[in-house]
């Protein structure tokens, strides 16, 4: 699932071409003689190399290199920004596409608020070490988690995870094994096999066989926010052509947590949806239901 912003946005009839054009090129394998298309973490995972964050500033905020030990002695290397007057703190999982050195835009819209963010590339990914996979990547977001909640002014209670696309299973992984404020899932997938039926249409599959690595179907969205009790929003665009929006609408019906929000962006594509005003408001509104919960924990 790309991501690619702060790149420019790709235009919705851009982004259908390129789907129209990953279907002709799958019934081209068909007439060529081969019958089936694995999907595998090679073709999720996408790595390129980052530059420095020198050239990166937001007003009033300050920003840290962190890199934070993992499995099989590597690291991943993370941006902190914090800022004065920060509320509470948010952890971004980004999508496939994603690098440190592309986030100005992601970098502005996360710390408005105003919070603390954390942001960081997957192993293969900048300066992180490795070869990712979707393993050790799930592995990884618990430690950048572990890391994070340990340094001072950190409250799981009040930390908000963000996932975007790839990066939701990830948001939904950490929130399953550990204790998180609240979620916000963007443009997300319900799983790997649903996503699949949505990229390769049935009328595809008749000709094609399409097989998605086993590595790959352990993450499920679904089945994680079923037991998903803290605060949910659920952002999709209608017009987006990589994750079927109705895949967004089924995770925030199916949801356990009473206190959900689901925002559809009209006209919203894979990348464009973090600055649109109704996802901003309902942003700021998770920050204020998450900040005044745990103030009223703390009191009692």
């Amino acid at each position: 699932m790309p991501f690619a912003a702060p790149l420019p946005v790709l235009p919705h009839h851009v982004l259908q071409f390129m789907r129209t054009t990953v279907l002709l090129l799958a019934l081209s394998v068909v007439l060529a003689g081969c019958s089936t298309i694995t999907i595998d973490e090679e073709t999720v995972f996408q790595p390129k190399p980052s530059v420095t964050p020198e050239t990166f500033s937001v007003d009033d905020v300050d920003l840290s290199v962190r890199n934070i030990p993992v499995a099989d002695s590597a690291s991943v290397n993370g941006w902190h920004l914090t800022q004065a007057d920060a509320e509470t703190t948010v952890l971004f999982f980004g999508g496939n596409g994603f690098y440190l050195v592309q986030s100005k835009g992601y970098l502005r819209a996360l710390t408005r608020p105003p919070v603390n963010a954390f942001l960081w590339d997957y192993r293969g990914y900048g300066r992180s070490d490795g070869a990712p996979s979707a393993a050790n990547v799930r592995d990884d977001a618990l430690a950048v988690y572990d890391s994070l909640v340990a340094r001072p002014g950190v409250s799981p209670d009040e930390l908000l995870v963000w996932g975007h696309s790839l990066g939701s299973f990830l948001a939904t992984h950490v929130a399953s094994e550990r204790t998180v404020g609240g979620v916000v899932l963007e443009n997300p997938a319900t799983n790997v096999n649903d996503w699949k039926s949505y990229l390769f249409p049935w009328y595809v599959r008749l000709f094609l066989g399409v097989e998605v690595d086993p590595a790959l179907q352990q993450d499920d969205n679904l089945e994680r926010v079923r037991s998903l009790e803290v605060p949910l929003l659920v952002v999709g665009g209608s017009e987006d052509q990589v994750t079927n929006p109705a895949m967004a609408r089924r995770l925030h019906a199916e949801a356990a947590s009473e206190n959900r929000r689901l925002v559809i962006v009209d006209g919203g594509g894979h990348n464009d949806l973090y600055e649109d005003p109704e996802v901003r408001a309902a942003y700021r509104a998770l920050i204020d239901e998450i900040t005044t919960e745990a103030s009223a924990q703390s009191s009692r």
